[in-house]
């Protein structure tokens, strides 16, 4: 270390003494000035002219390699932004500030009063002056100190060859190189200089940096587009690639073409930088040809499906970190760490040990640019960033604007056909600054986070047409993957990690090219490659860091809505380092600690609840999102993703998903909360291109059906082993598919390993369903239309099997789904799937049919669905998931005992479904049967409460229980959210017996009756609001309330009671006589007959009717009120 210091400093001594002879003797004459016109100054760069040959342009007719033209997606569309012509070689420049008048020259003795700065000299510009650096004024060996530029001043470089070096800059004037009218065509260069062991970090803000609090324009030659996509794809050994644009790239230049592998790290980097030699013009119009310096080492594919990006990272004006000081010194083994027990590689940040050997690449050094506080302003376009970026030291990044505050005027902040590449610290970083501007940039090899959103109040900020690849995590984010510290890559939850030196924002963990703490921007027409994820959006409960409870920002970045709608991106080669991770990743949290340290979790955590009140959940607005006003929608539109474990995760609470595409991935979606996805289309995976096998893990099995087990770890062979179109979740979900198709998905794909059979995937279905819990159970949850199905041989399937050690499962039993046109089961008509595990349960009427463990059933307009809870053993209901019914079965395995059969009106108990301790009862409402009899194994529960009611206001579902003869009974309707009786409401409604059945059916829900020929209590279940008016407690209820609803494409699907937050937690609880908690002795009735006797196994008896006028007082409505009592002996 001391020797490199040494060397360093010795470079530096060479390069102050030969500026102390070069400066101020270049120029011949004190008022040199270069020359502005159209003859001295390089031509603007154009688009191509000249056309391929044709012997070099590939038959355009080969449908194995088609080419792809005008960003073609079959159902998402890919913005681009609006076409330019870039043909003119000399387009007009205006308000160029190095050709004002008043302007004094660098190289002018005068200027400085005597002397013109030399070498080594922090120089600070004369007071209220237009300094002007022209082509001679400094020379390239130059490495000045501290450039100061007081307020008042200015520093302006001219349109002309300039190589400027020093240790930073401190602008609280102004530095200029061109205008947004006025881009510079000669080549102009800022190096700056500095090594990390030579500060005491962090250093101050213009050490080795840019650092502005007054004005910054940075303005190069525009090159359109910035980055396009591949039309064809290109192979490896191939020195031609054709792009869907007409570029006006140069010879000379630097384009990367990334990857189309699964993983994308420092140890699998399959992306490619190339030189430009030549670019020319096709036959295909708006397809061009560019030629490479050298072949390419890799294939970049590029189909109908999708295609890697090609991107532009030269321009013309370079802000870069010195050769000598900028990289990284900790790069032994190249950063690559090997897992000790399968051989498989990833990068090292913080290996398998922990320890210094494993530590590495965090030692990058490279410049910054800040804009710093709200007097600022900072404009750049055509700049490109070159070792930039210091590991680790917060607020060094490439481009920062920081802190600039709410009220940023319109183009103070701008950012446009930018690049940055080899950063050590981030991109482009936006920083309590809104309405900023970051367009059309690139951004490729990174440390950390890339386009990043800093402590999530960035708001009303445009992040438009982007390209970030290549990029870094930092931390042990590779522990999911081994099972160590709490991880597991299959499961939900990972393990929080605290912030630490090396560390310095935990969820840098995942890494990824955008990170965006706060939704309420735009988000339009990027692309994402490589990465944790593509596009992470953590939780933030309140903002972080700076901005932690500071007056003025009190709210939730975690619930804030979308601006507009998520639309036109794309993510790629992402999503490898976790089962759940995604292209795009709606998850994760990230807080502070007591005492202020920052901690993180890359899994589930805290669901967002997206909000128009941004206080909501907050200290400062504890309630939440209460009333359906307030209720927003995450809204995602035009997007895709392609090779990634997972498509989009959302652990949100609302969503719609429309026009979204998913290739080769393992998963479409795995959302939570009311989700409507429309026009998806989910290539399980695509007929033409694979990615390396076992992701390149150097001790891959040979290719095969059935390679042994031990070798490479499960994230390198992930996409090997399995995949799903799309997994309805297994409780408190609203999902609503419609107008979407599925493609290539088969458990016979003949690439698959580590199945049952060679060739054969394990449990690779389009739709699954999770059977694995008994403490985790559906209510009905989801219901699809116009469903298409293309070369699938699997429609749906359970997660888990009757054999497996979950064994026959509550979640299992209540597994259904309306398909409310019939094409998710190939009926055409109206129905609904439900288990097979629950015998005839859903089985609904004699047209039902079964197809892979779900009955299939035509349904007619009476027939609906409904879901109840019915709560007899508070006690031991709370013991659910830790001591009876697991989510999972543990060693040794817990019970779920069966406690009651449901049957439908009209069958035979032994075609019911079977009740567990965790009793919630999801099945059909069948209009011909009428109703559901509940029969307990120890007798029907003294006291039994009904919750979590999921019943339609059109739906009539009768429910049926037995007691003792003479039972009475007092049946009350509360919620169980807290209510106090007030001036405005009552908390408690009283049910009142009738005379029959049919007067129940009739009510709106706050009857009873007690057939005492059948010793049989008939209710209606319906949904109430959370509290009633302020009237009587015994006035019978003269209307329904209306369910609240979940609807989208022509589907409702009706919220439970229990997450519907307008109506808190509706109630009926029933109280008996009985003398024992168990009513006894149970009387041996049978099930009620069903309404028609068309029902599917039409039995029992009883006559629905009062046998007499009764006796006993009852205590379904008050003595004197004038009721039928009807609950008495008879």
């Amino acid at each position: 270390e001391k020797s490199s210091l040494a060397m360093r400093v010795a470079l530096f001594l060479v390069g102050l003494a030969v500026g102390i002879v070069a400066a101020g003797a270049v120029c011949p004459s004190a008022g040199f000035v270069d020359s502005y016109t159209s003859q001295s100054l390089p031509s603007a760069p154009v688009a191509p002219t000249l056309m391929l040959a044709s012997e070099l342009m590939p038959d355009v007719a080969n449908a194995s390699f088609p080419f792809i033209q005008d960003h073609w997606s079959e159902e998402a569309t890919m913005l681009r932004p609006e076409a330019k012509n870039m043909s003119n070689p000399n387009p007009v420049q205006t308000m160029c500030p190095h050709m004002q008048s008043g302007l004094v020259n660098w190289h002018d003795p005068a200027t400085w009063g005597g002397a013109v700065p030399v070498a080594g000299a922090n120089v600070s510009i004369p007071a209220n002056s237009k300094v002007l650096v022209a082509s001679c004024s400094v020379s390239s060996s130059d490495i000045f100190g501290t450039i100061t530029v007081p307020i008042g001043s200015e520093l302006i470089f001219s349109d002309a060859p300039i190589n400027f070096s020093a240790t930073g800059f401190n602008i609280q004037g102004a530095l200029r190189l061109g205008s947004q009218s006025c881009r510079l065509r000669n080549k102009v260069s800022i190096t700056l200089y500095g090594a990390r062991g030579a500060q005491v970090l962090p250093a101050e803000s213009w050490v080795k940096g840019i650092f502005v609090e007054g004005e910054i324009d940075v303005h190069g030659a525009e090159f359109f587009p910035t980055w396009t996509r591949l039309a064809r794809t290109a192979s490896a050994n191939d020195t031609w690639i054709f792009v869907q644009d007409v570029v006006n790239w140069q010879p000379g230049q630097t384009v990367v073409v990334t990857t189309t592998e699964v993983k994308d790290s420092r140890d699998f980097n399959h992306n490619e930088e190339r030189k430009i030699v030549e670019v020319k013009r096709t036959t295909l119009g708006n397809v061009t040809a560019i030629k490479l310096d050298s072949s390419l080492s890799y294939l970049h594919y590029a189909g109908l499906e999708y295609q890697a990006e090609v991107a532009l990272l030269s321009r013309n004006i370079l802000v870069q970190g010195d050769q000598y000081n900028s990289e990284p010194t900790d790069t032994a083994n190249g950063g690559v760490c090997t897992d000790p027990s399968d051989g498989s590689t990833f990068p090292c940040t913080t290996g398998v040990s922990g320890g210094p050997t494993d530590r590495l690449f965090l030692t990058g050094f490279g410049g910054h640019i800040q804009i710093a506080h709200n007097r600022s302003q900072g404009r750049f376009s055509g700049l490109e960033m070159f070792r930039m970026g210091q590991t680790n030291v917060l607020g060094r990044y490439p481009l920062h604007f920081h802190m600039m505050g709410k009220n940023v005027s319109a183009n103070a902040a701008v950012a446009t056909d930018c690049s940055v590449h080899r950063s050590y610290f981030r991109c482009y970083a936006i920083h309590g600054t809104d309405n900023a501007m970051l367009s059309q940039n690139v951004a490729y090899d990174a440390i950390g986070h890339c386009y990043f959103l800093e402590d999530g109040v960035e708001e009303n900020n445009v992040l438009q047409y982007n390209l970030g690849a290549h990029v870094h995590m930092l931390g042990p984010f590779h522990q999911p993957s081994l099972g160590i510290q709490g991880n597991s890559f299959g499961g939900q939850n990972l393990a929080w990690v605290d912030e630490y030196p090396e560390l310095l924002l935990p969820s840098d963990l995942t890494s990824s090219p955008f990170y965006l703490t706060n939704t309420f921007n735009d988000f339009i027409g990027n692309a994402a490659s490589g990465g944790w994820s593509g596009y992470a959006i953590p939780s933030l409960p309140v903002p972080v860091k700076a901005y932690y409870d500071k007056p003025g920002y009190h709210f939730s970045p975690k619930n804030r809505p979308l601006k507009s709608a998520f639309r036109g991106n794309t993510a790629h080669s992402t999503g490898f380092w976790w089962g759940s991770a995604a292209g795009i990743y709606v998850g994760g949290e990230l807080k502070h600690k007591t005492g202020g340290s920052l901690t993180y979790t890359a899994g589930r955590s805290a669901n967002r609840d997206t909000c128009s009140d941004p206080t909501a959940g907050t200290p400062w607005g504890p309630s939440g999102c209460w009333t359906t006003s307030q209720q927003l929608f995450l809204r995602f539109e035009d997007n895709k993703v392609f090779l990634a474990n997972r498509g989009l995760q959302d652990w949100g609470q609302r969503a719609e998903i429309v026009r979204i595409e998913f290739h080769d991935v393992g998963l479409s979606m795995n959302v939570f909360g009311e989700v409507w996805v429309d026009k998806m289309l989910m290539e399980c995976r695509s007929s033409k291109h694979l990615p390396t096998w076992f992701a390149g893990c150097p001790t891959a099995p040979a290719k095969g059906p059935s390679p042994p087990w031990g070798l490479c770890n499960v994230r390198d062979y992930t996409f090997w082993s399995g995949f799903g179109g799309f997994q309805w979740y297994d409780v408190g979900q609203l999902h609503i598919v419609t107008n979407s198709t599925f493609r290539n998905c088969r458990n016979d794909w003949p690439h698959c390993v580590y199945g049952p059979s060679p060739g054969i995937c394990n449990g690779n279905t389009v739709f699954t369903l999770l059977t694995h819990s008994d403490q985790f159970v559906p209510e009905v949850m989801q219901g699809t239309s116009k469903l298409a199905f293309e070369n699938c041989n699997n429609r749906w399937g359970f997660s888990t099997s009757l054999t497996s050690k979950h064994g026959l499962t509550t979640s299992g039993r209540l597994q259904s789904w309306r398909d409310t046109d019939g094409t998710a089961s190939g009926l055409n008509v109206p129905a609904i799937l439900g288990s097979t595990w629950a015998g005839d349960w859903w089985r609904i009427n004699r047209d039902c049919t079964v197809r892979d463990q779900m009955w299939q059933c035509p349904i007619a307009a009476s027939d609906s669905a409904a879901s109840i809870t019915l709560q007899s053993d508070p006690t031991l209901e709370m013991t659910i998931g830790t001591a009876v019914c697991p989510n999972g079965q543990p060693t040794p395995p817990l019970p779920c005992n069966v406690i009651a059969v449901a049957t439908h009106f009209g069958r035979n108990e032994s075609a019911g479904l079977n009740v567990s301790v965790n009793s919630k009862i999801t099945g059909p409402i069948i209009g011909e049967a009428g109703g559901w009899f509940v029969r307990y194994a120890s007798g029907t529960p003294k006291v039994l409460s009904i919750r979590s009611v999921q019943v339609g206001t059109a739906d009539t579902l009768i429910l049926a229980l037995p007691y003792p003869a003479g039972t009475t009974f007092n049946i009350t309707g509360t919620p169980t959210t807290p209510c106090t009786p007030a001036s405005w409401r009552q908390c408690t409604h009283y049910f009142r017996p009738v005379w029959s059945l049919d007067d129940v059916r009739s009510s709106f829900g706050d009857t009873y009756f007690f057939d005492n020929t059948t010793n049989i209590l008939y209710l209606r279940v319906v949904w109430r609001s959370s509290s009633f008016p302020n009237v009587s407690p015994y006035i019978p209820w003269s209307s329904a309330d209306s369910t609240p609803v979940f609807s989208r494409g022509g589907i409702s699907l009706v919220e439970s009671s229990w997450s519907s937050v307008t109506s808190g937690q509706w109630r009926i609880e029933i109280v008996s006589s009985c003398a024992t908690t168990n009513c006894a002795p149970q009387p041996n009735t049978a099930v009620p007959p069903a309404r028609h006797s068309s029902s599917v196994n039409s039995s029992g008896s009883g006559s629905g009717e009062p046998s007499g006028s009764g006796s006993g007082s009852g205590s379904g409505g008050p003595s004197g009120s004038g009721m039928p009592s009807g609950s008495g002996s008879g």
